[in-house]
């Protein structure tokens, strides 16, 4: 089974870099452009998706749509997940992450849900998922940055820090989970390549295995 995380296009918000969280914010054009630019690339490669499920948001449902048109899968069958939602950034929301840093630099600000709280839900979501899609072979997830993530954390039972080399999860970025008998595998879209570069257990640094 492979499961494709994909996150969201630009929104207004991403391009002044403030905190969106459950904040139900469209994407803009140039979003819409990044996601239909990333999934022509996995129609390339001959994906084809035996399901789609998206975060219940607007930024997230309006990528699994245009997935679901670029790949041939109707869109009536994508089905919305709501452990997919974005984290809950509370008092933070519509911030940038330097001013909520600076209204609380000692701590989450009111009403945000904690890194530990976003990993356990993020990997309850990729349980459930699995489960109700256990026949699938490719599954499409369109989700949210720090949601995803948790999930490649959730996933890899893995601290993967946020800096260095590390797994990047930009706007319109597409990383693949392979599950099979033998263990878990992770990669990500590389451009140069043309294909998907796995990716350490612990999400830092790139093998050289390509996958076309």
């Amino acid at each position: 089974m492979d499961i494709y995380l994909l996150r969201h296009g630009e929104t207004d918000w991403n391009k002044k870099r403030l905190l969106q969280g459950h904040t139900d914010i469209p994407l803009n054009e140039i979003g819409k452009g990044q996601v239909d630019d990333t999934v022509c690339k996995l129609r390339a490669l001959g994906v084809r998706m035996d399901a789609i499920v998206s975060s219940p948001l607007k930024r997230a449902r309006e990528t699994a749509q245009i997935a679901a048109h670029r790949l041939d899968y109707p869109k009536e069958k994508i089905v919305v997940e709501e452990l997919l939602i974005e984290r809950g950034f509370g008092e933070g929301e519509g911030m940038s992450l330097d001013e909520m840093k600076a209204k609380y630099p000692d701590s989450d600000c009111p009403g945000m849900e904690s890194k530990e709280e976003l990993i356990r839900r993020a990997g309850q979501a990729f349980q459930k998922i699995t489960d109700v899609f256990c026949d699938a072979r490719q599954i499409l997830l369109t989700a949210h940055g720090a949601v995803l993530f948790a999930l490649l954390e959730a996933v890899s039972e893995e601290t993967i820090p946020y800096t260095g080399r590390a797994a990047c999860i930009t706007q319109g970025s597409i990383y693949r989970i392979r599950k099979a008998d033998d263990g878990i595998t992770f990669a990500a879209y590389d451009e140069e390549a043309g294909g998907f570069l796995e990716l350490d257990a612990d999400g830092i640094g790139k093998t050289a295995r390509i996958y076309l």
